[in-house]
């Protein structure tokens, strides 16, 4: 009797294996842990059922203009026009060409700011009767044999060399130490029903909030282990290099805590949670559809005319290798690559390749010849696999050499897992390696109390191992470009799945700590390997748990990824299916994940991020800042200087998502950002730094860079700042204090000089959103007279309430200057801005009572070095919405408040002097 557990897709595997191989006709399937058997009979396929279908031969013609194309001498014109053809073939070409909708959505990777949400009393880290397993004396002694239903792990990851994936004595240890966790779960599953399973890796942070390579081990298999032990509190917890004392009292509060999923990093002053956030790639300049490997015949040289993807280091002198690839996921990639790029191609396998002209029987007659030498049937089922998958790697290389050109396709047998093997086979190889594809990978699931440790061993070190033999066989060689296969399982975790999770996630943190490389989580491939039997896909279609993805499809979302390369270092892709199966066991998890995906109109592309810093892209042109126009300075199109707090909240943000900005501090505008002429756009970059964090706020510097170009097109200076300001974070918007409002006595009102024709600086429409303007014995008054539609229009997704801010900030000026005279001043450098409520344009506009503005006090002057001036919006109610603090602003012309007459600084200070003004 053959037993199998059904856990996953292994379980399927395993099924599958059992209804192609020999033994008994009886399976038995235990679909949970702990659960009774439940024996079925099946029958078992025969070879008629499992043979392939035979590739149509191709045609005489096919096979002489094959053996007559060299690559150096293929035919570079382009194709003769079709035949015309009738209505209905064009519609049969029509429906053919169709592109097919997208089944899985790409994921972006990362570590946001999660506030601890406690909803228990907060246990103690480690109770008494607890088992300690720990690499580390430093870290205390206590009973690490035996079983318990409390289980904790203390990995000491301080050691320097664990802050790089190499090979060295410590990563000897913490693998060691990864397989006694795996056996001390094993041991006490029976136990862990009501208990705890806690690890907590110390170093295995840094304070920028980057996860060290080695802390995917640890966190991957505690993933799966949440899934396994339902009833248990399983979760990690991974800390920058601090005390035991203050690892224990994380824990303790973590241990109270609602968590989304079951690791929560420390870092920088934050909780910090893995999650994956919806992110388009980068368009590419090439179309998806170039090169349908569908539609190329088995036997054709695709020629010189197919336009590579736009990846400026592959072409027909790269070099790639592959990590395994040559069945399975890789193969369809790789000839993706061959048929764009026909780049040399190396690749790395353990299979023994048969000899051409072996004779190929179906498995009944194989395993017959098997027995007839004394060989078991389930070691003939084996052989008989191993031939199999070994002449579809013979008809994969043979493709491959098709595409790319005689001589330059190699199979390179070695096992991956042998550094010394992978050391001597790359030594074979010449010329710098372009492109690094680690594909290797195996899958045996089955659950903790049935999984053997050499099963783990085997599946975690094909990933594990092979990827640290490849850097150290690479080293200086490095790879331009490294890509790992890694799995949608290394994000979520799988019930079976411990070590397949564990090595998906250290190829996470790995790449997030390398230049240059990067790791793709798949899910479920359809139409290769396990997802090409018709069994799995009716197991898939009943589970509802994995989106089958078409072979097309996963080979466009592959080249896509390689075209956006390295716009980030890990990314996940996963479609309806396992959004539904997420939102059942996690219901916020996926709300997490899409709260950074909310529109910031000012970022169009990131060049750089990591947790401590971003470097952001944003091109300014009238075309779509149309509003520019109606905020003139000297004619040009210029951003007003208040909406510097929003630039820098969108960085900030975009750095820190989860918090909201609620003040700025030392705002310094520096430069203007103008557009000079319609046709030139102007590109500026915005960089965000974290200074310093913790549970209580984010601080955050953001600078505004760009060239400086005059309007005859000359650059006058390159990375001129234009502005700079500091943001401070927090969790959730300030509440406003109070304010009394000002009676009228003593107003005397003042036109806005900003509206006035012929002014330096003139604004008009949505930016006309004050009235009311006028002077008061305590100070300058105005109010509120927001758009709406035009706020709608051009400002729908504001962080900051920036045009209220740009009409409170005006009303500073609301003077009388030798008696009839209103100064035009812009704004050089405010020291402080506050928000209160969380309110935006949109949201004040949308108030039924009206918000006044008040500037203190009454003999303000803007031009003051030492400013000690303050303006405020106002609610009906009294509450404060917004406060501006110590202005200084530069004075550039006048208004006469009765003829509304402009005039400039140079020409009011000769008609006027300083006496005469006041």
């Amino acid at each position: 009797m053959s037993r199998a557990n059904l856990l996953g897709a292994q379980g399927a595997r395993e099924l599958i294996a059992f209804l192609e191989g020999g033994g008994e006709g009886t399976i038995e399937l235990r679909p949970d842990p702990g659960a009774g058997a439940r024996l079925i009979n099946l029958r078992r396929p025969t070879a008629r059922d499992t043979r392939p279908p035979e590739p149509p031969a191709p045609a005489a013609q096919d096979v002489q203009d094959v053996r007559k194309t060299e690559p150096a001498a293929r035919d570079t014109r382009p194709p003769e026009p079709p035949e015309p053809a009738t209505q209905d073939a064009r519609k049969t070409e029509h429906v053919a060409r169709r592109e097919p909708e997208r089944l899985l959505d790409r994921h972006v990777f990362e570590l946001a700011p999660d506030p601890r949400r406690p909803v228990r009393t907060a246990p103690p880290a480690i109770p008494p009767d607890a088992v300690v397993l720990t690499n580390a004396p430093r870290f205390g002694t206590g009973r690490d044999d035996g079983v318990s239903a409390h289980v904790r792990l203390l990995v000491d990851a301080t050691d320097p060399r664990l802050r790089a994936a190499r090979w060295s004595p410590a990563v000897d240890e913490l693998l060691d130490l990864h397989e006694r966790m795996f056996l001390k779960a094993k041991e006490c599953a029976a136990h862990l029903d009501g208990g705890s399973f806690v690890v907590s890796v110390v170093g295995g942070v840094t304070a920028a909030g980057v996860p060290l390579p080695f802390t995917g081990l640890f966190t991957g298999l505690v993933k799966s282990l949440a899934l396994e032990f339902p009833g248990a509190d399983v979760l990690a917890t991974v800390h920058e290099d601090v005390p035991l004392d203050e690892v224990l009292a994380t824990v303790s509060a973590e241990l109270g805590a609602r968590r989304l999923i079951p690791v929560t990093y420390h870092a920088g002053g934050l909780r910090l949670t893995p999650r994956a956030v919806p992110t388009p790639a980068p368009p590419s300049t090439v179309p998806p559809h170039t090169v349908p490997l569908s539609t190329v015949p088995p036997h054709t040289v695709l020629p010189s005319t197919v336009p590579p993807f736009a990846v400026s280091s592959l072409g027909e002198d790269a070099l790639v290798v592959a990590a395994g690839g040559a069945r399975g996921i890789g193969a369809p990639v790789l000839e993706a690559l061959a048929a764009r790029h026909r780049p040399r191609l190396v690749i790395l396998g353990s299979s023994e390749l048969p000899d051409d002209g072996d004779e190929e029987l179906d498995r009944s007659a194989f395993i017959r010849a098997q027995l007839r030498q004394g060989v078991s049937v389930p070691e003939a089922n084996a052989r008989y696999d191993r031939l199999g998958e070994a002449r579809q790697i013979r008809r994969t290389l043979a493709g491959l050499e098709r595409l790319c050109g005689p001589g330059r396709v190699r199979y390179l047998r070695c096992d991956l897992r042998d550094g010394d093997a992978v050391q001597r086979a790359l030594a074979t190889v010449d010329g710098p390696i372009d492109l690094l594809l680690n594909i290797a990978g195996t899958n045996r699931a089955s659950d903790v109390t049935a999984k053997s440790v050499q099963d783990f061993r085997v599946v975690r070190d094909l990933k594990v191992r092979t990827y640290l033999n490849l850097k150290e066989a690479t080293r200086g060689r490095e790879p331009r470009l490294w890509c790992n296969f890694g799995s949608f399982i290394g994000l979520t975790g799988q019930r079976g799945e411990t070590d397949y999770g564990a090595a998906n996630d250290f190829l996470n943190t790995a790449a997030m700590n390398a230049t240059g490389e990067f790791t793709i989580g798949w899910t479920l491939w359809r139409d290769i390997g396990l997802g090409a039997s018709p069994l799995m896909r009716d197991f898939l279609e009943g589970s509802g748990e994995f989106t089958p993805t078409p072979t097309e499809e996963g080979v466009e979302h592959f080249m896509a990824e390689l075209a956006a390369a390295p716009d980030a270092p890990v990314t996940v892709f996963f479609g309806a299916k396992e959004r539904a199966a997420i939102r059942a066991a996690v219901p916020e998890f996926l709300e997490f994940s899409a709260a950074a995906t909310r529109p910031l109109p000012y970022i169009d592309r990131v060049l750089r991020r990591d947790a401590a810093e971003l470097v952001a892209e944003r091109t300014f042109s009238l075309e779509r800042d149309g509003y520019l126009d109606l905020h003139q300075v000297r004619g040009y199109p210029t951003l007003p200087g208040t909406f510097v707090p929003e630039l820098a909240a969108q960085a900030a943000v975009a750095l820190v998502p989860g918090r909201v900005p609620v003040v700025f501090e030392d705002l310094r505008l520096e430069s203007f950002l103008r557009i000079y002429r319609a046709d030139r756009p102007e590109v500026k970059r915005l960089t965000a730094r974290l200074l310093r964090a913790d549970e209580h706020e984010s601080v955050v510097a953001v600078r505004v860079l760009g060239d400086v170009v005059a309007p005859n097109g000359v650059t006058v200076a390159r990375d001129r700042l234009h502005f700079s300001v500091t943001v401070r974070l927090r969790d959730a918007p300030v509440p406003g204090p109070s304010w009394a409002h000002w009676d009228e006595h003593g107003s005397r009102p003042l036109r806005d000089p900003y509206h006035v024709p012929g002014s330096d600086v003139l604004l008009r429409e949505v930016f006309e959103s004050t009235t009311g303007t006028r002077t008061h014995p305590l100070g300058r008054r105005g109010r509120l007279a927001l758009d709406a539609p035009a706020l709608r229009r051009w400002f729908p997704d504001l962080l900051v309430p920036s045009v209220t801010l740009d009409g409170l900030v005006r009303v500073a000026v609301l003077e009388r200057v030798a008696g009839r005279w209103t100064p035009v001043a812009i704004p050089r450098s405010i020291r402080r801005v506050d928000l209160y409520g969380g309110h935006t344009d949109l949201t004040l506009a949308a108030l039924t009572e009206p918000v006044e503005l008040y500037v203190t006090p009454v003999d303000l002057d803007l031009e003051d070095p030492e400013p000690d001036n303050r303006a405020i919006a106002v609610a009906s109610s009294g509450e404060v919405l917004l406060q501006v603090k110590d202005i200084i602003g530069a004075v550039v012309g006048y208004v006469d408040q009765e003829t509304g007459e402009y005039v400039d600084r140079e020409r009011f200070d000769e008609r006027f002097d300083r006496e005469e003004r006041r």
